[in-house]
This record gives structure tokens, C-alpha cells and sequence, in this order.
């Protein structure tokens, strides 16, 4: 069967008109639950089998869990059409920032070991660097003098100015402070080897329009761009979009103007609105069938976007695939928001266990089938409570369980305020034994009933001391992870037997504290550990959730949660409550930041940055294109403690006006049936990385408490040695691509490259030099040895860092390693050799060294052969792992037989995950080093019944030895 004819089988007349359109430039309307993922998929499977090469496509996602969802989603694409599936590692599916990364890091490898700041890291960063900065002369402009809000306005004014490409000299001109201001902020990341996501589309867009060699050497393949959720990029993507465009042969665009609802962060609607004004010759389709909701909910949708918006969107008809009953969609006002809270919560019990056809399936709903969505669920109601206090207290009250998607504070919890209430204690001095005591009898025991006063006395001892030590000390390398888990293990943790909600809330604190290690070279000093405390005080309170969005499959339970949070979702039942005049929608707002009306004139016209009548319709459009078959839309006249009467929202009167829409909230849908409840076999999302993976062939509860849990390692002595010796070699392949280096320039690059964040330089490094100057001379002695051993890896051959994506298990496991590219004098490649690059030492008996777990070294190497094939074009000669240390280069089997057997191990470990089987294997030697000993009972535990063994991995000098989950197990006795 050809592509043409797979794509006719798969695919809707609609979706295959997108998917097979040849032309240039393609914009695909794409209607709320219409398949937009599904097609774009088969255009890329499409593409390839018509010959179109892997490399030469970009997809751009709006985040990285939709970038995994197409992935699987191509994957299954490409089989179906006969096609290998790991093709997908020479081809580019993920966010537009991780694009920029990757390119940034093809232009000049030492970008790979710049940190990447998100949101939070760049307010802790400006913190970090207050003074240096200069910010403390900006608190005049801050709310009341607020130094969080500096910090915030600064971090906001930063990125904007970044997203909206604007000339930092442009700004200096209208505000002389300000625009010098962003210049330090420009200068102090680049020095420290700092990147946020706005610089990271910043850089590229900047080298790209000059016409720099290095950024068009990189992007050179692009033949193919897509991007998806195009109504809501910002101009500095834009501009990276049409910069590409300008490179490849086409570009496909898909999105829905109607559900554009991130302006107030900058992105531009009139993108998807003016495509084909900037594009006469494109084509255009609309996906009008919607899969996902009822006849009633599609047309008052529809109806109610074309009123609220008129000329300023698409037109696109809208039609329901289907319009399966029972089925229900009611408007409903309430005398106050007790009832309204109260009816929620009985409807959604009401509801639980009714037949429900989930595609020809026919079983009985549960809670997960059941969202709760509002436009603010953090900000209080005027007796201070939260807006969705009540909607929780009421599902509290049945009894019915409930996922906090938005909202929820990180300190809402004992278990984690008890933890930010003990590093209060080491504010401004060491507390004295009676204020320990008092603090653990009144917080502590209620949340950690086994916690140890002696030894919680030991570890504030010890971190007082260390925190507090005279003015004018040495620098010392302190790290407030392993107070974390000192803290943790005083409060003997390991006994306790949390649950995983209580689990997952102790590991968001460890994933801010690891936000702050990022930034902070070391907290020793009493200034450096308040500076932290003030931010768990402050800025963390509101820069994180407490949501189940990034674990492998959601609880079942009820989602509670704003609209933007739950956009791309669906479920069978939604209520979108607290739907009040001036609150859906809210009032509009102005852009208040810093920046001047000079240079924000455009972002302000369009009305980006702030709150405007067309975003707040699109995000109820939005909310209400999530149910699927029954929609519920409510709000209350009297609020708590509220002044006066609420009136009902003008939304909810529009929806009124269809004659299928309900206003009777004492009636229960026609036709209910009651079956088995069972939950849907949901897009779930599957671990992806081999880094994860690997943990799990280790210990299974090792990597339930890194990656189901969160916990972060304490960082290590020389945190980010490994990573800078091995940017050290890359950069040398980089400069030196036809012949070895002498060695005076090896040491050149390695003095240029050789960056450590974390431990600190000698004042007088020439006399006195310290850990950072034999660090650095050690790493020049390091590559002066490998060139001087492998320099034939310089002779017509080139290094590079692979990414591979290997389909397993109906998931996508992805990865990166650096292959050796043998080259003719044209270029082409003859030759590949898989190199895995660590910063290790072998020893004289390098087999037998229990510091190299080479069942984990040799599976890297294996699983990448499995792709070089397709991702090359040819099978790879050999694969090793090069000791960079002691020069050692090991050769690893990569026959059939052992890259099968890696595959194998692999899929277990998959299957293992998504079970959620994660007993704990201990051992001595392996829990002596592991990261979260202090915190595990360490107790032997089986898989569970009829669980598969996986072969034995395939090592050098023709050893078999299995995962060390099973080789390195210890069954009768503890392990620590």
C-alpha cells in the first residue's frame, strides 16, 4: 500500500487534504478536538516516504509534553506507512526553545554548558546578583517599595524586551536606567553561562538575520518547518519562524485563532489572522469536525465566539462528529457559592459510575472523567480563602478524590511548611536549644511523627556553625540540598510511610532548593542563606503548583483547575464555575511593567501584556471546548463576604440562548445507566528519557523518588567538572576539524572553554592555587593526553553530539551521544564510530572497577547503534566508551544480539513504570552511593507476581551480566 493510500485509510477527506497539500506554505485551521495532532503526524510520515530526508524537518510545539504526544503519535505514523520508526532521531519534534538551544549549541558547543534559566532560576538569579546588578536602585518604582516586586518587574521587563526584539539602546533612549539595566543583566548571564528561554530565541534570531555563517551552517538541512499552536507564538518566535522559512522549502502552520489565549504573555494573534495576507500564495484548510463534544456544545461555542468576536476571527463551521447520548449542557445560577459548590459535588457523585461510550467502549465514568475549571483558582475571595476552597471543601465532603491541577500553595502541606519553618530557624543567628524544642514539639512531630529531636539538634548545630562563620572567611562550598536531606533524615522520613501525594509535595521543595543550587555558587554566609529563605517566603509561594501534570499517569480524580492549565485536554464532564460578571470575564487591565510606552507602543496596540475583551472570550471559548458530553456553566450571586450582589456573566446569558441549553439544576440527564466504573486508557505520558530509564534498571524506588516524586540530588564535590572537560574535547573537534591540535592550543581552548559554577576561584590563583585551578589544570593535562593518543580522531573526522530517539514499548525513548564521523574529502560520511565521552577513570582493572557500572556504559552504547542505521544511513563500525580521565578507550558489543537485549531491557523497564511497580532492591555497594539513602527503608522487596525477567546486557571482553536492579540485589539482609 502507498503513502497516499495509508494517508486516505487514516485520515478524514479534511485532515488528508492538509496532510498531502504540496504547496509552500500551508495554514491549517484546526477546530477544538478536530485531529490537528493526528495530521501533522502523517504529513511528516508523508514526507519521509516520499524521500524526503529525516533531518530536513523542524516541528515546533508549544510544550514538551504535546512534543512527546507527536512523537508517538509520528512514531505509529511512520510504521504504519512501512517506514523504521527511528528515523525520528535525525529529525527535530519539541519546543522552539529547546530548538534554539540545540542550535545555539551547533554554532558553538560551549553554549551545551550554559544552565538554562526558567521563570523561577531568573528571579533567583536577579536575586542572586542584586547588588551587582544594581536593582536596589529600582525598588522606588516597585509596588509600596516591594523588593519581590523588583525583582519581579525586572524579570518580566528582561523577558519582554527579549520576546518583543526590542533595542536595548531603544530603551536606554526613553529610560537611561532601565535600558542599562538590561544590558547588565545581558553581560552578567553571559559571563556566568546563563541562558533564558527569551535569550535563547533572542540569540538565534539575531544570528540568523545577520547572516552569520556558524547559525546557517547550522539550520542548513531544514527543508520542512511545522508549527503547531501557531496562534500563540510572540514576535521573537515569529520572526525565528520566517527567518527558518526563508531557509526551507515549506512551511505548514496549524492553530486556532479562536483558542489564542496566552497575549498577556506576549503572544500575537494577528499571526494566524493575517498568514495568508503575508503569504498570498498559501494554502488553506480548516479541520471542522469536531471528534470530542456534543451537536449542542460545538454550535454554542461556535455562536458564541462568531458574537463576542465578530470580524476578529476565522470563520470555520464547526461541525460534532457525532452526538452520542446521555448527554447534558445546563446554564446555572445559584444563590450563593455554598450551593453552587454543593450541587457541583453531588452532580459529578451523581454522575460516577454512569454508562459512558468512550468510542464503541461502553464503561462507567470516574472521577478522573470529571474537570472543574475556573479563570483564577489561587486568588481569594474577600473572607481570604481561595476561589476554589469551596468547590474542594464539597468534593471533601462526598468523599470524592481531587487533583489540585492550579492553586494548590507548595506550603499548604505541614510535611513541606515544617520543612521551610526549620531553615527560618537559621535566619540571622543559631537558634538556642529551647526554640528547637519548642519548634519540634509544635511543628515538627504533628508532621513527622518519628522525627528525632537529638538528631535535629545535630544538624542545626552543624549548619548554624557553618552558616553563620565570621565576616571575612574563606568561601566554603555549602549547599542547601543536603540540609534538605539532613533535615529529612532527622525527621526520620524513612520510617514514616507517606503517601505519594505527601511524597510528591516534600519533592517540589527539594526541585526549588535545586532552582536556588542552580543560581547560587554556595549559601555560606548569613546574607546568602536569607536571601534564599526570602525566597521560599515569597516568590515560591506563588512560582509553583502543586499538580500532578508532569507524573507518568494522572490520579484518579477529580481535576481542579484554571482554564489556561487545562488547554489541549479533554474530558467527558466539565464544570466551569465561578462564571460571575467582572470575573469571567475579568475587567480589563493595562499593561503595567516597566517598560516605556516608547518602545511597547505595537505590544500595546494589539493588546498584548494585558487583559482585553478578545482574550478573556477565546479563554471562555476555550473552557468550554474541553467537555466532551456533558458541559455544566455556573456561577453564584452572592460571594463570600462580598459587599454586594454579583450579576451573571454575559458569557453564560450567550450560551443561554441555544435551544438545547439548560437553566434547571434539579434534574439529572435523561437515559443514565449504570455500569462497572472504569478509567480511560488515557494518552499517558510515558517516560521518554534514558537518563530516567536508567535509574529505573538500577533500582526501581530510586527512580520513584527522582522522577514520580521529584527529590533532586545533593550536589556533588565538583558539580559540572564532567561536563566542562567534555565541552573542553567538543570544542576541540569544533576548532580543530582536519588535523590535531598543538598542544599550546589545546591548552588555549581548554583555559577559554573551562567554566565551574559551583566552586569558587583563589584570590590569588597564581600563588594559592585552589580546587578550581587544579580542577582546570587537570582538564588541560586531560586533553592534552587524548590528543596526544587518539589524534588520528582529528584526520578527516568529525565529532558531533548525537540525539537519539528510539520507539520501545509504544513510547519514544530519546538520548544523546557523540559519534566519530569518518569523511572523504567532500564531506561524506564513509565511516561511524559511536564514542560515549565520560570524565571517568578505568584503573588498571578497568572491568572490575565498582565505580563504572558498565551494564548502564555499555546500554547507552547499544541503543544508539540501534539507530545509527536509519539516522546515518549506514550501520556503525564500533561503539566505545573513552575514560577520559586515564585515556582509556573501551569497545563496546554492538552485534544484534547485544543491541536486542539493550532493546529488551528497555521495554521491561517501560512496562515496569507504567504499573507503577517500584519495589526497593538493595544492596551495600549500590546503596552506599546512592542519592537518597538517608530517605529509603532500603528494605528487600520483589517485583510483582508474573513479572518478566529481561536478558542478561551484553558487556566488553564478551561479559553478560544483568540490570543491576537484579545483579546487584541483596535479599536478606538490609543494605544500609
Amino acid at each position: 500500500m502507498n503513502i497516499d493510500q495509508i494517508l486516505r485509510n487514516e485520515l478524514t477527506p479534511e485532515q488528508y487534504a492538509a496532510a498531502s497539500d504540496p504547496a509552500q506554505e500551508v495554514l491549517c485551521l484546526a477546530c477544538a478536538g478536530s485531529g490537528k495532532s493526528r495530521t501533522l503526524a502523517y504529513r511528516i510520515a508523508r514526507l519521509l516516504a516520499e524521500g524526503e530526508p529525516p533531518e530536513g524537518v523542524v516541528a515546533f510545539t508549544f510544550t514538551e509534553k504535546a512534543a512527546e504526544s507527536i512523537k508517538r503519535r509520528v512514531s505509529q505514523a511512520l510504521s504504519a506507512a512501512g517506514l523504521d520508526p527511528t528515523v525520528l532521531g535525525a529529525m527535530y519534534i519539541g519546543t522552539i526553545h529547546s530548538y534554539c538551544q540545540h542550535v545555539l549549541g551547533e554554532m558553538d558547543v560551549t553554549y551545551r554548558q550554559y544552565d538554562v534559566l526558567d521563570e523561577n532560576r531568573l528571579k533567583l538569579y536577579l536575586i542572586s546578583r542584586y547588588s551587582r546588578l544594581g536593582l536596589q536602585h529600582f525598588r522606588n518604582r516597585a509596588r509600596g517599595n516591594s523588593y519581590f516586586d523588583t525583582i519581579k518587574q525586572a524579570s518580566d521587563a528582561w523577558k519582554t524586551a527579549n520576546d518583543e526584539l526590542l533595542d536595548f539602546a531603544a530603551v536606554a533612549q526613553e529610560d537611561p536606567d532601565l535600558g542599562g539595566l538590561l544590558v547588565r543583566i545581558w553581560d552578567s548571564l553571559r559571563a556566568d553561562q546563563y541562558i533564558d528561554f527569551s535569550l535563547m530565541i533572542r540569540d538565534v534570531v539575531e544570528a540568523l538575520h545577520s547572516r552569520r555563517a556558524e547559525a546557517d551552517r547550522a539550520v542548513e538541512g531544514l527543508r520542512h518547518l511545522m508549527v503547531d499552536e501557531y496562534q500563540d507564538v510572540n514576535p521573537a518566535q515569529e520572526e525565528l519562524i520566517r527567518l527558518l522559512h526563508e531557509r526551507s522549502e515549506t512551511l505548514f502552520v496549524v492553530g486556532d485563532d479562536d483558542q489564542a489565549i496566552y497575549a498577556w504573555r506576549g503572544a500575537d494573534v494577528q499571526n494566524i489572522l493575517t498568514f495568508q495576507q503575508r503569504y498570498p500564495s498559501a494554502s488553506t484548510h480548516t479541520l471542522s469536525t469536531n471528534f470530542r463534544s456534543t451537536r449542542p456544545i460545538v454550535e454554542a461555542a461556535d455562536q458564541f465566539a462568531a458574537s463576542q468576536l465578530g470580524p476578529s476571527r476565522i470563520p470555520k463551521n464547526p461541525q460534532a462528529a457525532v452526538d452520542r447520548i446521555p448527554q447534558d449542557f445546563r446554564v446555572l445560577w445559584f444563590p450563593d457559592r455554598a450551593a453552587e459548590a454543593e450541587w457541583v459535588a453531588e452532580r459529578i457523585r451523581d454522575l460516577l459510575g454512569t454508562a459512558y461510550d468512550d468510542n464503541g467502549s461502553i464503561r462507567g465514568l470516574t472521577p478522573a472523567d470529571f474537570a472543574i475549571l475556573m479563570r483564577s483558582t489561587r486568588q481569594n475571595e474577600q473572607d481570604g480563602t481561595p476561589r476554589h476552597a469551596a468547590f474542594t471543601a464539597a468534593l471533601e465532603r462526598l468523599g470524592i478524590p481531587f487533583s489540585l491541577e492550579a492553586g494548590g500553595g507548595p506550603f499548604d502541606r505541614p510535611q513541606t511548611a515544617v520543612l521551610r519553618s526549620t531553615f527560618e530557624l537559621l535566619r540571622g543567628s543559631p537558634p538556642d536549644r529551647n526554640t528547637v524544642k519548642t519548634h519540634f514539639n509544635t511543628a515538627v512531630l504533628p508532621a513527622y511523627p518519628d522525627a528525632d529531636f537529638d538528631r535535629l539538634v545535630r544538624v542545626l548545630t552543624e549548619w548554624g556553625r557553618r552558616i553563620h562563620r565570621p565576616q571575612g572567611s574563606p568561601r566554603i562550598r555549602l549547599y542547601p540540598q543536603q540540609l534538605v536531606y539532613d533535615l529529612l533524615e532527622a525527621f526520620n522520613i524513612a520510617r514514616t510511610g507517606f503517601s505519594d501525594d505527601v511524597m510528591r509535595d516534600i519533592g517540589l521543595f527539594s526541585r526549588m532548593i535545586l532552582d536556588v543550587e542552580t543560581v547560587y555558587m554556595s549559601v555560606d554566609s548569613r546574607q546568602r542563606f536569607s536571601e534564599v529563605l526570602n525566597f521560599l517566603q515569597h516568590a515560591a509561594e506563588t512560582g509553583y503548583d502543586v499538580s500532578t501534570d508532569d507524573i507518568v499517569q494522572r490520579p484518579d480524580a477529580v481535576t481542579v483547575s484554571t482554564v489556561h492549565k487545562m488547554k489541549g485536554l479533554e474530558f467527558p464532564c466539565v464544570f466551569v464555575v465561578d462564571v460571575e460578571a467582572h470575573r469571567f470575564p475579568k475587567r480589563r487591565s493595562r499593561y503595567s511593567g516597566w517598560l516605556p510606552a516608547g518602545v511597547m507602543g505595537s505590544a500595546i496596540s494589539r493588546g498584548a501584556y494585558q487583559s482585553t475583551p478578545d482574550e478573556e472570550a477565546r479563554l471562555f471559548y476555550t473552557a468550554i471546548t474541553r467537555a466532551e458530553r456533558y458541559l455544566y456553566v455556573s456561577g453564584a450571586k452572592q460571594l463570600p463576604n462580598a459587599r454586594r450582589n454579583a450579576n451573571q456573566s454575559p458569557y453564560a446569558l450567550q450560551l443561554k440562548s441555544h435551544s438545547q441549553v439548560l437553566d434547571d439544576p434539579s434534574t439529572l440527564p435523561q437515559r443514565l445507566t449504570k455500569t462497572t466504573p472504569r478509567r480511560r486508557v488515557e494518552d499517558t505520558d510515558y517516560p521518554t528519557s534514558f537518563t530516567e530509564i536508567r535509574y529505573y534498571l538500577q533500582c526501581p524506588k530510586s527512580y520513584q523518588f527522582r522522577e514520580r516524586y521529584g527529590f533532586c540530588p545533593v550536589v556533588p564535590e565538583m558539580f559540572g567538572y564532567g561536563r566542562t572537560v567534555h565541552t573542553s574535547i567538543q570544542k576541540l573537534h569544533e576548532l580543530h576539524p582536519d588535523a590535531p591540535p598543538a598542544p599550546d592550543q589545546v591548552e588555549q581552548v581548554v583555559l577559554d572553554t573551562f567554566h565551574l559554577k559551583h566552586v569558587p576561584q583563589s584570590g590569588d590563583p597564581v600563588n594559592r592555587p585552589g580546587a578550581y585551578e587544579n580542577s582546570r589544570s587537570r582538564a588541560v593535562e586531560i586533553a592534552k593526553d587524548y590528543v596526544v593518543s587518539y589524534g588520528r580522531d582529528f584526520e578527516r573526522e568529525r565529532q558531533v553530539e548525537a540525539v537519539f530517539q528510539i520507539p520501545a514499548s509504544n513510547c519514544v525513548i530519546s538520548g544523546s551521544i557523540d559519534l566519530l564521523l569518518h569523511e572523504d574529502e567532500e564531506g561524506n560520511i564513509l565511516q561511524a564510530e559511536i564514542i560515549d565521552f565520560k570524565t571517568m577513570e578505568g584503573g588498571e582493572e578497568i572491568h572490575e572497577n565498582d565505580k563504572l557500572d558498565w551494564t548502564e556504559l555499555a546500554l547507552q552504547v547499544q541503543l544508539y547503534a540501534r539507530a545509527a542505521d536509519q539516522v546515518l544511513g549506514q550501520n556503525a563500525k564500533t561503539g566505545s566508551v573513552h575514560l577520559l580521565k586515564d585515556n582509556q578507550r573501551v569497545e563496546v558489543p554492538i552485534t544484534q544480539d547485544a543491541v536486542d537485549a539493550a532493546l529488551k531491557n528497555i521495554e521491561w523497564a517501560v512496562t515496569g513504570i507504567l504499573s507503577s511497580d517500584f519495589p526497593m532492591r538493595p544492596h551495600p555497594e549500590k546503596c552506599a552511593k546512592c542519592d537518597f539513602r538517608t530517605i529509603c527503608p532500603q528494605e528487600p522487596q520483589d517485583f510483582r507476581v508474573g513479572t518478566t525477567i529481561p536478558p542478561e546486557l551484553h558487556l566488553p571482553e564478551g561479559r553478560r551480566e544483568m540490570a543491576r536492579t537484579f545483579s546487584l540485589y541483596q535479599e536478606s539482609d538490609h543494605a544500609g
